[in-house]
Formats: C-alpha cells, sequence, structure tokens
C-alpha cells in the first residue's frame, strides 16, 4: 500500500521542483505502463526502485493469498468468518491484477480510484480475517449501542479515503494552495456537477499537462472540510469508549491516528504537498481504517469454534 501510494504520487510529480508548473505532466503518446513524467531537466521522476519492489511484494502476496483461499476452502464449518470474506479477498486480488495488467495509463480517474479502493478493501479485510482467526471479539458490558457508533465511523473514514482518492486522481492537489484559499468559484452548480461526475475525463494541454478547471478545487476543500468532520466524530466516539478498559489499546490508536492525520495534512499543505509528508498522509489513512475494523472485531459477538462436517 505505502509503496503503491509513492509511486503514484511520485509519477505524477508530488514534491518537484517548480510546483506547481511541474505537478501532474501526462504523456499518453509515450507511456506503455504507469507515466512518464520528466522534470524541466529532462530527467524521469519515475521511481524505478520502488516499482521493481512494489511488483515482487504484490506477486508474493498474491501467493499468499491464493494459500488463504485454498485453506479457507478446506476448513468448511469450522472456519472464523462466512466464507465470503476469502472469497472477496481472492476476487479483489485478481481484479487488481487484472486492473494493472490492463491499464496502461492513468490519465482515467476510475483507473486510479479502483486500483486505491481495491487495495484498501484487501488491507482491510485481510486484517478482519487475521483478528477473527487469532482472537474472539465480545462488546464490553453494558454498552450494547457502541457497535452502531463505530459502524458509522468505519463510514465516515471509508467515504474521506473516496473523497481523498478522487481529489488525487483527478490532480487536484494544486486548486487549493492554501488551507483554507481555493481557485475558482466553488459553489457554482456545473462545477460540483463536473467535480463529482464518476465518468470524467482528465484533459491535457498541448505540453501534457493536466488541464485543472474550477471544479476540482470543490474536491480538494471537499476533502479537508470532510477530513474535519471525519476527526470530529471519532475525537467524540473515542471520548465515549473511554470508560471501556476492554477498548484502551483501540482508543490510543485511534486517537493517535486521527490526530497525526490532521497534523500531517495541514502540513502537507503548508509545505506544498511534499512527496514524503503525502505517502505518509496515504499510510495514516489506512491506519485509521484498520483501527475502525478492530474496533468493530472488539465489539463484535466472540467467535463461536464448530466442529468441521
Amino acid at each position: 500500500m505505502v509503496l503503491s501510494a509513492y509511486i503514484r504520487l511520485a509519477e505524477v510529480g508530488i514534491g518537484c521542483e517548480n510546483w506547481p508548473g511541474c505537478y501532474a505532466q501526462l504523456d499518453p503518446e509515450v507511456e506503455k505502463k504507469g507515466i512518464t513524467v520528466l522534470t524541466p531537466e529532462g530527467r524521469d521522476m519515475a521511481h524505478y526502485g520502488a516499482r521493481v519492489a512494489h511488483r515482487y511484494i504484490a506477486s508474493t502476496l498474491g501467493l499468499f493469498i491464493v494459500a488463504i483461499f485454498v485453506v479457507a476452502l478446506r476448513q468448511g464449518n469450522s472456519r472464523s468468518t462466512s466464507l465470503i470474506v476469502p472469497v472477496a479477498i481472492f476476487a479483489i486480488t485478481v481484479f487488481l491484477s487484472l486492473l494493472g495488467y490492463y491499464t496502461p495509463t492513468r490519465s482515467n480517474p476510475l483507473i486510479t480510484m479502483g486500483n486505491l479502493l481495491g487495495g484498501m478493501a484487501l488491507l482491510g479485510l485481510l486484517w478482519w480475517l487475521l483478528q477473527r482467526e487469532t482472537e474472539g471479539g465480545g462488546a464490553p458490558p453494558g454498552q450494547p449501542g457502541l457497535r452502531p457508533l463505530a459502524l458509522i465511523a468505519l463510514g465516515l473514514v471509508v467515504m474521506q479515503i473516496v473523497l481523498g482518492g478522487w481529489s488525487s486522481a483527478n490532480y487536484a492537489s494544486a486548486s487549493c494552495p492554501g488551507l483554507i484559499s481555493c481557485e475558482g468559484e466553488l459553489l457554482r452548480l456545473d462545477n460540483l456537477q463536473d467535480a463529482f461526475n464518476p465518468l470524467r475525463r482528465i484533459a491535457l494541454d498541448e505540453h501534457g499537462r493536466v488541464i485543472r478547471p474550477d471544479s476540482l478545487a470543490i474536491l480538494s476543500i471537499s476533502h479537508r472540510l470532510f477530513g474535519l468532520l471525519t476527526a470530529g466524530y471519532l475525537a467524540w466516539l473515542v471520548r465515549k469508549m473511554k470508560p471501556q478498559p476492554l477498548l484502551a489499546g483501540t482508543v490510543i490508536a485511534l486517537s493517535l491516528f486521527s490526530i497525526s492525520q490532521l497534523l500531517v495534512g495541514i502540513s502537507a499543505v503548508w509545505f506544498q504537498v511534499p512527496l514524503l509528508l503525502l505517502t505518509l498522509h496515504n499510510c495514516l489513512a489506512a491506519l485509521l481504517l484498520l483501527g475502525c475494523i478492530n474496533l468493530l472485531h472488539r465489539l463484535a459477538p466472540p467467535v463461536k469454534s464448530r466442529p468441521p462436517g
């Protein structure tokens, strides 16, 4: 996940010199796999070592997922989760493999979103399966209403990841250079329709640079405002769960990840979106997702072993 985020951000010029003039330069004439991005000096910005490492790690992960799928089929009724979970893990892995093989460019935002959301879903399902296989859950006594609140938290985090991914896939990072200042008119109806149109395409100028319409500013500012809403809800939920000793580790993790995500997001804008901070921002989003899934696991009924057959 971290390598994938790093490569995607590096290939479109996050952290490049002369920001944002060097940002989001796509050349559909020469790209075969991934995107060729050149600095003003003509150097390739694509990080070859990271791409090779990502390819080998993804292949190794695929072998483990095949093994997980086979073992799950052989477990019969004794498995700790529904068969849907390992089947979904296997299906998402196949989907991501095909998506990476048959998509020569990322000039279509849906391709980037498919990779991002597929990777996040794969990570979350593997984390859920690991927890259910190693230990049972169990809601704290006297707090039966926490699980719906945890589901809301998970939904907010997922929506924030979707907004961030859609903003990144459409190269909206440079449309709001300040924390609350953006280019163009934010509330025009046609801008809203274009920004959230799932079928929108990336337009390029004669130099291969992405043309950023005013509508992209809406994506960037929506991601930031929804992030504040999500952080506020998580802070309220953490305070509500604080008296529960069984949830202490989860409460600490969610607090640290949420605060860190806010600080990294603000710092990234302040320092003009450096590559490492944006990669860390993606990583913390994944950790928030895992924290919410861990909370649901802790609040779920304990796993009861069933005899095979």
